[in-house]
């Protein structure tokens, strides 16, 4: 994963889709790699983010990640994803 690369997380039934910004190796200190993500058209991952926090007693942005560990998001090749939903959008 590299900056600049086009990323997808599934939340609760929920498909996130961003652009990784920065990537930090060994971030933790636990070996793996992590990213920063600008995610688009993001606001129900985040209402329900801040809304579990409210719930929790929590801070507002309390369960939203700066950074993700590579592994709890996936790369996708933006040009064949598209691709792919206009044939879809076609046999609808």
């Amino acid at each position: 994963m590299k900056t600049g690369d086009a990323v997808f997380q599934l939340y609760s039934g929920t498909r996130r889709y961003g652009k990784v910004v920065e990537v930090k190796e060994n971030f933790k200190n636990d070996g793996w790699l992590w990213a920063k993500v600008d995610w688009i058209d993001d606001e129900k991952y985040v209402n329900s983010q801040k809304w579990k926090a409210k719930m929790r007693n929590k801070e507002d942005n309390y369960y939203i990640s700066e950074y993700y560990r590579c592994d709890d998001i996936q790369k996708i090749d933006l040009d064949k994803s598209i691709r792919t939903l206009l044939k879809l959008k076609d046999l609808i």
